[in-house]
């Protein structure tokens, strides 16, 4: 059965800033878990084997949605810890 991880930081930044920012974020995540991060405007789509979703930036937040697979998803919580450190490390 297929799991969705959501984590979302208030980035305390402009939203210029906080889309910068998301070029570092996004680096890290495709050297530390082989997804693909494709930088569109004020978000992201996310896509990898077994994973696929997307971060979108407003005013005040940043948000990563992902949908996992059944592999996946049997290390959702690893996942969801990785990301939480990565959001952690770039948006404070």
């Amino acid at each position: 059965m297929a799991k969705s991880v959501r984590v979302s930081r208030p980035h305390n930044t402009t939203q210029e800033a906080a889309q910068a920012k998301l070029v570092g974020l996004a680096a890290q995540l495709e050297s530390r878990y082989g997804v693909r991060v494709k930088i569109n405007g004020p978000g992201a789509t996310v896509t990898g084997k077994g994973v696929s979703g997307g971060c979108t930036i407003d005013a005040t937040r940043v948000t990563i949605d992902l949908s996992l697979g059944l592999p996946a998803s049997l290390v959702a919580g690893k996942i969801e810890a990785g990301v939480e450190k990565a959001m952690t490390e770039h948006f404070g």
